[in-house]
């Protein structure tokens, strides 16, 4: 039997990540997303978001936003759509809410 050995200072403590998750902003509005993101790559989304074969409510959903709730299905939604994962999601809503209108 193989003894392991745990290397503690590589772990992330609780507080840790609660402190990272409050450098996240809970609300961006579509607007900062789509100065973040870029025309070309908004544009795409945006044409798979019209497609008929995605619910009716999700594709009104994403025509009516104006603001980006971290955590909601819109959000969700919307990610996907663009590719993102849930860390690049968080880099999103960091980088957009320093855009200023």
């Amino acid at each position: 039997m193989t003894n392991a050995t745990i290397d503690y200072g590589r772990l992330i403590k609780a507080r840790d990540i609660r402190a990272q998750r409050d450098l996240i902003p809970a609300e961006i509005s579509v607007l900062q997303a789509m100065i973040v993101i870029g025309e070309e790559k908004w544009a795409h989304a945006m044409a798979i978001a019209e497609d008929a074969s995605y619910p009716w409510a999700m594709r009104a959903a994403l025509r009516g936003a104006t603001v980006l709730v971290r955590g909601s299905e819109t959000t969700d939604t919307l990610a996907f759509l663009l590719g993102l994962s849930p860390e690049e999601t968080d880099r999103l809503f960091i980088e957009a809410a320093k855009v200023t209108l």
